[in-house]
Order: structure tokens, then C-alpha cells, then sequence
């Protein structure tokens, strides 16, 4: 485990600028594939590329494996055929299909050209099946035997077989000459029975199974409820033609769970890890629903407008109208930086000490969608022909107190976390509670400041 990750990633920067491989493999010899993904997501494609060519195809590979995909599909589109070749055949055959999209069908098909015939043929069969259906994620590599198999001959195929040969051993499937399923046995079952035991006499003939078109997310959510390590995956004709993986059901609840979190918080797009993305992809993730949730503050001002003139004894100044807008803006765009930063923190994408380039990124990201909202709101402004200055209030208050809204955002959960407190918890009711207050500050300060009164 590497101690200090900004030295360790400043290494890696300067392992990527020497372009010596003698210096890379003697200083990175003793380092997991898992602690240099840790490092290589923190550097720029570029520079990833640079230091994964020199590393070997193997552990190029490896290292892939480990880092987040959107990270990894953005660095295979610089790396030679050999490489990205070699990442696929060590890939499960179900991650290696996702990446067709990424490299593009031509180059795909070539690769699977260079890849070993079985594995290219078996990502051939994935294709087959719909989009986002189990048949797509499953793996062939399961264990099955006939209903006669003893366990001496299934325990003795376990101790010969190859490290690739089975993707898991947990479950032991019986199957007949036609591969319809009979029934299923746990491997500790098997290494409980006499080695004379048949598969046949063990087995449990009620057995839970998905269809290769059944919808993934579905799949993974049965899977979940009844705790299992793995779906056996059937075809129309009730033959068994794979395995659902926990491991692949993981994925797949984890990436609906955090689209759920992501949607509550306003933020839209794909899930993706959050340091793979860059500061024009965050906030286009972002200005969507802002620009949404803008257009429905306004609603807010329209009924100030109207009580100002139907009762002027209220005393509501123009000055007020835009009050729910520059609020409502900033914390929601609070809201959005602190559901981005939890989540990240929460699956160990960032932690604490990487407080700084968090920082940066939102604040970059926030200069853009403040323009953005300033533009509009000085737009809006104008529309209801408020005083000029006014108009210039708006359009100058608003992209400061984004900034300062997405600062604060981000720096919420990264205290919290330092501090031993869950950021779920502390992050939602603070950032709603002290933007605003600070946000009033930020506007009334500028109107003073520029003279603006009314």
C-alpha cells in the first residue's frame, strides 16, 4: 500500500516524462497493479499513456483492469493494438464486450482477430444477446458436471485446472447431455461428502435461474435478495449458457444506486468515476438541471412581482424579486458538487488528501456554470425590465455565488470525513442551510457595493 499518494504520484509523473523502461521497472517492481491504478487515475491521459507503454503488456493490462472504466476507455484509445489486445484477453469476457462502444466496431473486430480464438469466440456470442440484459454480463466459465461425477473426480478437476478456466467455484452446477439444468451443490457440500459421492445424490433440484434477455438490473436486484454468489443464466430452450456473477450484480446496483443519487441531487449524464471526468464534462453534468431548476425558481420571483404591484403596502422592492433565484441557484449548485464529492468518497474514488485537486476542479467548473446562469439570469433580468444596474447585479451576484456555493460543496464532505463524521449525514442540511445565509450576503454586499437600490 502506498503511504503517501502525492509523492506517489509525482513518481509516476516523472517515471511518464523520462520514458526510460529500465527506470520504470526498477523503481515500480515491488508496486500492486491495485496501488498504480490508484496513482495513474490521478494523472492526465496523456501522462497515464506515457508511463502505462512503458510498464509491459501485462501489467498495462492489470493496471487497466483496476482503474475506473470511463478512466480506462479514455487512455485505450491512445494505447497500441498490442496493449489494448492483451487487456482484453486478460479482461472477463463480458468487460472486455463493453469496450466495443469505446474502441469502435472496426478496431474491436480487428482485436478479436489477435485475441485467442475461444475468447474471441465467446465475446462473439455475448453480442448476441440485447443490451443491458444478463446475457450480455454473464461468463461461460462456471463449474458444471454430469449427475454421475464423484467428488474425488470433481475435486481433482479443481486442483488441475488452469486459473482461467473457471471465473468461480462457489456453486457446482449439474447438467444433463443437453445441458438443461438438474440441480446445484455448494463446493463445501463437495468437500464434506465421501469422495464416492455422485453430483446426483448431493444436489439441490430447486434452483433459481434468469433468462439470457432478462433485464441485468432486475437480475442483480433477485440476485441480492436471496444473497447468492451467482444466477445460472438459461436460453430460450432452458439450457444453461452461463453464469450472472455477484461481482458483475455489484456493478451494476452500485452504478443504478448512484444514477438514483446523482438524479436526487441534479446532476445528470452517465455514471462515471468522478477524477476520470473532466471540468467541462462536471458541469455539463451540471448546467442541464440548473438551467431546469432556474426556469422553475422564476416562478418565485413572478409571484413577488405581482404582490409588489397589487400591494404596494407590502413594500417589496425590485431588489427582492431576484432573492429566491440567487439562492435557489446556489444551493442547488452546492447540492450537486457535494452528491458528486460523497458519492466519489463514499466508493473510495477520492479521499480527504486529495482535497486540493477537488478543489481546483470544482472551482474551474463552477466558474463555467456560473457564467453560464449569470448570462441567463442578466437575460432574465432584462426581460422583466429591471433597472440596468440591477441587470448587471444579477448577472455579476450570481456567478459568485455558484463559485462560493461549489467551493463550499466540496470542501463539506472532505471535512466530514476528516472529522469522522458521515458526509451523507452532515453534508445535505448544511450546505442547503449555509449557502443560503452566506448567498444573501454575497448579493446584498455587491448591491452596496455597486449602488443599487430599489
Amino acid at each position: 500500500m502506498v503511504q503517501d499518494l502525492t509523492a506517489f504520484v509525482e513518481q509516476l509523473r516523472a517515471l511518464a516524462a523520462s520514458q526510460s523502461r529500465e527506470r520504470v521497472t526498477e523503481e515500480l517492481a515491488d508496486i500492486l497493479p491495485e496501488d498504480l491504478a490508484e496513482g495513474v487515475v490521478r494523472l492526465d491521459t496523456e501522462e497515464a499513456v506515457d508511463l502505462l507503454k512503458l510498464l509491459g503488456h501485462e501489467l498495462a493490462a492489470n493496471v487497466l483492469i483496476e482503474l475506473p472504466t470511463a478512466t480506462t476507455r479514455s487512455i485505450l484509445q491512445e494505447l497500441p493494438d498490442y496493449t489494448v489486445a492483451h487487456f482484453l484477453d486478460v479482461l472477463p469476457m463480458d468487460d472486455a464486450l463493453d469496450l466495443r462502444e469505446e474502441l469502435g466496431a472496426e478496431r474491436f473486430n480487428d482485436l478479436l482477430e489477435v485475441i485467442p480464438d475461444e475468447d474471441a469466440q465467446e465475446i462473439r456470442r455475448l453480442m448476441t444477446y440485447p443490451e443491458d440484459s444478463v446475457g450480455r454480463l454473464m461468463t461461460e466459465r462456471f463449474f458444471e458436471v454430469a449427475p454421475e461425477t464423484t467428488m474425488a473426480a470433481l475435486l481433482d478437476d479443481i486442483r488441475k485446472a488452469s486459473d482461467e478456466k473457471y471465473e468461480t467455484v462457489n456453486d457446482v452446477y449439474v447438467l444433463d447431455p443437453e445441458r438443461k439444468m438438474l440441480g446445484i451443490f455448494s463446493l463445501r457440500r463437495a468437500l464434506r461428502a465421501k469422495p464416492s459421492t455422485k453430483a446426483g445424490d448431493i444436489m439441490r433440484d430447486e434452483v433459481i435461474t434468469v433468462q439470457a434477455t432478462d433485464d441485468a438490473e432486475e437480475a442483480a436486484r433477485r440476485m441480492s435478495r436471496y444473497g447468492f454468489y451467482g444466477l445460472p443464466v438459461l436460453d430460450a430452450n432452458g439450457r444453461m449458457v452461463g453464469l450472472f456473477t455477484g461481482d458483475d450484480a455489484q456493478e451494476i446496483l452500485e452504478e443504478a444506486t448512484t444514477a438514483d443519487l446523482e438524479s436526487l441531487g441534479a446532476v445528470s449524464g452517465p455514471v462515471e468515476a468522478y477524477l476520470s471526468l473532466s471540468v467541462w464534462k462536471l458541469a455539463w453534468k451540471r448546467i442541464p438541471w440548473l438551467l431546469g431548476l432556474f426556469v422553475a425558481e422564476m416562478l418565485t420571483g413572478l409571484v413577488m412581482r405581482h404582490y409588489a404591484n397589487v400591494a404596494p403596502e407590502l413594500k417589496i422592492t425590485a431588489l427582492m424579486f431576484f432573492v429566491p433565484l440567487l439562492i435557489g441557484a446556489g444551493g442547488n449548485s452546492g447540492s450537486q458538487v457535494t452528491t458528486m464529492v460523497t458519492r466519489a468518497l463514499a466508493v473510495g474514488e477520492v479521499r480527504p488528501r486529495d482535497w486540493l485537486t477537488i478543489v481546483s476542479r470544482e472551482f474551474l467548473t463552477a466558474c463555467l456554470v456560473g457564467l453560464t446562469l449569470g448570462v441567463a439570469g442578466y437575460a432574465r433580468a432584462i426581460f422583466w425590465g429591471a433597472d440596468p444596474k440591477l441587470c448587471l447585479l444579477v448577472g455579476i451576484a450570481l456567478p459568485c455565488i455558484v463559485i462560493w456555493s461549489t467551493v463550499v460543496g466540496s470542501v463539506l464532505p472532505l471535512g466530514a470525513k476528516r472529522a469522522g463524521i458521515d458526509p451523507a449525514v452532515m453534508s445535505a442540511p448544511f450546505i442547503s442551510t449555509f449557502v443560503d445565509a452566506t448567498g444573501l450576503i454575497i448579493y446584498f454586499q455587491l448591491a452596496l457595493a455597486m449602488k443599487v437600490v430599489g
